[in-house]
């Protein structure tokens, strides 16, 4: 009985959701979207330049809205990008994409947004190059994280082969 919404959406329109969200978005930036797309990019290549001489950069052209490291450097000590995502956790920043892009190896995919702070930005760089440092001199301390959360490391492989889909109490 909500007589102003736009009733129940099905599965059979698609993802209706995303783009209702992205039209809200798009309507509450307004004029100032080209402004956000701006400072996005802008984000994006200040990292890429405050992280190039520690983290291995495949290509070496300006970055749009994303910035893609690779784990090259760090995998001459045993250490993925994965257990470089892991250890972001412990200084307090949800990880980067892991996954993609696939002609990346071991890609680290950076996508600032348009709201994240000069500070901000700067924040993650320091995060990312003590990582970085940890990775060359006590590499078990990146291989073994998060140290930081109430549950440890998780088996991903197994999880993936034997989901547990169902919560027991």
């Amino acid at each position: 009985n909500r007589p102003k919404s736009i009733g129940r959406v099905k599965a059979v329109y698609g993802n209706f959701g995303v783009l209702v969200r992205a039209l809200a978005y798009a309507l509450a930036y307004g004029p100032g979207m080209r402004q956000a797309s701006e400072d996005a990019v802008l984000n994006a290549n200040y990292i890429r330049k405050m992280l190039e001489d520690v983290y291995e950069l495949p290509y070496k052209l300006p970055c749009m809205h994303e910035v893609v490291f690779s784990d090259a450097r760090q995998k001459k000590n045993g250490v993925s990008t994965m257990d470089i995502a892991k250890r972001l956790i412990d200084y307090g920043f949800h990880p980067y994409t892991t996954a993609f892009p696939l002609i990346v190896h071991g890609a680290l995919m950076i996508e600032p947004t348009e709201s994240e702070s000069k500070e901000e930005c700067d924040q993650f760089i320091d995060a990312m190059r003590a990582i970085a440092e940890e990775a060359a001199t006590t590499p078990e301390l990146v291989k073994t994280a998060p140290h930081s959360t109430r549950v440890g490391r998780l088996d991903e492989v197994s999880a993936a082969r034997k989901p547990i889909l169902r919560w027991k109490p």
